[in-house]
C-alpha cells in the first residue's frame, strides 16, 4: 500500500532517449499533437506545448462529466545532450479530483469513527472503516489506471512516431 501511496503523491519520472536532433523531435511531436480527437478516430489523446521544450498530454474521454477531468496529465520535458541524443523526461500527474476524493473519504471516515465512539453503533463503525480503508484505496487505484493510460498514449502515439 505504501508503494501505491508513493505513486499517488510522487509519480515516477520516466526518461526516453531518441537518436534525433531536438528540432526534429519537437516537429514530430507537434505533428502528433495536431491530430484531432473525435469519437470515430483512433486518436484518443490531446496535447499542447506549454513552452518551446515542454508539452502536455491528456487522454480524451467522451463521457459527459460537466468539465471534471478524471484523467492524468503527462508532462514531457525535451532536452538535448551533446551527441545529438534527445531525451524526453515524462511525469504523469493525477487529476485534482482524485486528491479531493482521497481526502474527503478520510475526513468522512474520521467523522463516522467519531460518531461510532459517541453512539457505539456498528453501522457507523462499518462506514468508518469503509471510508478510511476502501475510499482512499479506490481513489489511488483509479489514479494509477489514469497514470498508466496516459503513459500508454505517449508510447502508442509519440514514442512510436519518434522510433519510426
Amino acid at each position: 500500500m505504501i508503494k501505491h501511496l508513493k505513486t499517488f503523491f510522487y509519480p515516477a519520472v520516466l526518461t526516453y532517449s531518441y537518436n534525433h536532433p531536438k528540432e526534429l523531435v519537437i516537429e514530430k511531436i507537434t505533428e502528433v499533437l495536431k491530430k484531432k480527437a473525435t469519437l470515430f478516430t483512433s486518436n484518443d489523446m490531446t496535447g499542447r506545448f506549454r513552452n518551446a521544450d515542454t508539452f502536455l498530454i491528456n487522454t480524451v474521454s467522451f463521457a459527459y462529466t460537466r468539465g471534471v477531468n478524471y484523467g492524468s496529465t503527462l508532462v514531457g520535458v525535451i532536452t538535448e545532450s551533446e551527441k545529438s541524443i534527445t531525451n524526453i523526461k515524462t511525469k504523469a500527474k493525477p487529476a485534482l479530483v482524485f486528491y479531493f476524493l482521497f481526502f474527503l473519504a478520510i475526513i468522512l471516515g474520521l467523522f463516522y469513527l467519531y460518531n461510532f465512539l459517541q453512539t457505539g453503533l456498528t453501522t457507523t463503525l462499518c462506514w468508518s472503516l469503509g471510508l478510511l480503508i476502501v475510499g482512499p484505496a479506490i481513489c489511488i487505484g483509479f489514479s494509477n489506471v489514469a497514470i498508466y493510460s496516459v503513459r500508454e498514449r505517449y508510447i502508442t502515439y509519440i514514442d512510436k512516431e519518434l522510433k519510426a
